[in-house]
């Protein structure tokens, strides 16, 4: 019914604009962002490192039993409506917290009754190019590279936000050329 985000940062930007959009595609209709929980199913996002509420909404048992990049998702009752909390310790948690959400949404799984907790295995997930300067690929079985070297960093095209938003929505935290 509504989109309560916490927190202002690139990450938590990105955070919302992920669960607005995503939310957008796959219910057919934009869902608002809200300033307050007045209906059921209101989805908060936001960090314990950035905002009281999601604290108090989390409980301090479940704030050390995820790191950084970790989130919880969780159903939950605040102000006596139901709501769906999305949380992490840190703004990069929420990001994949959300990722995930969209994800338990694409795939038809129940979303009454959500408690899952989760964090990354490993700290660094990265993915390997092989690219080279000239725009070849050292392994160049798929053509040239996706960068633009020669544009780089004073002109971004649109599919490098792609790229990385693909990539942050499986958990790939880190890219090598």
């Amino acid at each position: 019914s509504g989109i309560l985000t916490e927190g202002r940062s690139a990450t938590m930007n990105a955070a919302s604009h992920e669960l607005q959009a995503g939310l957008a595609g796959l219910l057919g209709n934009e869902i608002q962002f809200v300033t307050g929980v007045t209906s059921h199913g209101t989805v908060i996002a936001g960090s314990t490192a950035n905002s009281a509420l999601v604290r108090s909404l989390i409980g301090s048992k479940t704030i050390n039993t995820v790191n950084g990049e970790g989130f919880v998702i969780r159903t939950a009752v605040y102000n006596k409506k139901k709501i769906i909390l999305i949380a992490g310790n840190e703004d990069t948690g929420v990001l994949y917290g959300v990722f995930h959400f969209l994800q338990l949404l694409q795939q038809h799984k129940q979303i009454a009754e959500l408690n899952i907790e989760t964090s990354p295995a490993t700290a660094i997930r990265v993915l390997n190019h092989w690219d080279n300067l000239d725009r070849t690929v050292e392994r160049g079985y798929a053509g040239f590279s996706l960068w633009n070297w020669h544009t780089l960093p004073g002109y971004l095209m649109q599919q490098y936000t792609d790229y990385a938003r693909a990539n942050a929505s499986v958990g790939i935290n880190g890219t090598v050329f």
